[in-house]
């Protein structure tokens, strides 16, 4: 029989291959279009998805593990899915005239993080079962004690190896006292909650490069212009969808891009901090755009207050001052 170190040994490198086997992984590409529907199996039940551009449909029933995507003619766009267990997944999903593939099965070494430690099997445990029916009470006595001590190691093993897959949860670990057991069911929480920042980035990624809303939303100075795409709302948070064309003939350079509310005549006008900015370039090649989020608290303005979006460039005072009335502001698309 293997002795203890060596099995532990196998144990850790095992799991520890399996870590970095499922971590490792690129976004799924699909292809899909309005005539075909792609069905797609997850491990376990979708819990959250954050929802792809506006060109792309993905359909699921309450407790159920089978997502259902169609697409229609647009730019790429991104789908993340959260099942039960925690696992993420991330899709590259892109319209074809013809799809290759109609359905696919999932597991978990394709998801490309996750939002709780992983859980050791209880298969995967040692079973400490005696049966002396052939043996002294001295001999079982021995077997209980040395089961216990492998369990023991083992279940160190298990919570270091959580605290690697999951440094949300080992900073958590850390704030707390080590005597304490952590007994709340991690399996619950939301990627919102988790990690705000990350859930801000994924939603901005998803919806970036939706198709202009706001026609009449735009305005150019010297061939740069600065256009009004999309206001989105999600969650607590309002999303401004914000595009700089470069239509001259050399690189522009950003010194920044700004937004600021007046809100009565005469008053001067206060800078808004945004909670999160998303994909803004230092410069943009000649006939280049740079589409941008920024993030804010969700909120209403009155008839008499006003947005100004403020894009300026580096070593000039030119700017480009887009201005965004209450009806604007107040209607988001979605």
């Amino acid at each position: 029989m293997k002795s203890f170190p060596t099995l532990l040994i196998f144990f850790l490198g095992s799991l520890l291959f399996s870590s970095h086997n499922l971590w490792s992984q690129t976004p799924i590409n699909l292809k899909t279009n309005d005539f075909v529907t792609t069905t797609i199996f997850f491990p376990s039940n979708i819990k959250k998805v954050v929802a792809p551009a506006a060109n792309f449909k993905f359909s699921y029933e309450n407790d159920s593990n089978i997502g259902l995507l169609k697409g229609g003619k647009g730019r790429p766009s991104n789908l993340l899915v959260i099942t039960e267990q925690g696992y993420i997944y991330s899709f590259a999903l892109s319209y074809a005239e013809e799809v290759p593939e109609f359905s696919f099965i999932l597991t978990t070494d394709q998801a490309i993080s996750r939002t709780i430690a992983s859980n050791i099997e209880s298969s995967e445990k040692p079973k400490n079962v005696i049966k002396p029916s052939d043996t002294s009470n001295k001999e079982a006595k021995e077997e209980s004690v040395e089961n216990e001590a492998v369990r023991g190691d083992l279940d160190d093993t298990e919570s270091t190896l959580k605290e690697i897959d999951n440094p949300v949860q080992k900073e958590k670990n850390i704030k707390q006292d080590p005597t304490v057991e952590n007994t709340a069911d991690m399996g619950d929480e939301d990627l919102y909650d988790v990690d705000r920042e990350e859930y801000y980035r994924i939603y901005c990624e998803n919806n970036y490069l939706q198709k202009t809303v706001f026609k009449r939303s735009f305005r150019q100075n010297k061939k740069i212009a600065l256009r009004l795409n999309n206001i989105l709302v999600d969650r607590n948070e309002k999303y401004f969808v914000v595009q700089i064309e470069n239509n001259s003939k050399r690189t522009y350079n950003i010194a920044g891009l700004s937004f600021f509310k007046k809100s009565k005549v005469g008053q001067l006008e206060k800078i808004m901090n945004p909670l999160y900015t998303f994909n803004l370039q230092e410069n943009i090649d000649p006939d280049g755009i740079n589409e941008v989020v920024y993030v804010f608290k969700n909120f209403n303005i009155s008839a008499r207050e006003k947005i100004s979006v403020v894009l300026a460039e580096t070593n000039s005072d030119n700017l480009v001052i887009l201005p965004l009335d209450y009806l604007l502001i107040n209607s988001p698309s979605n």
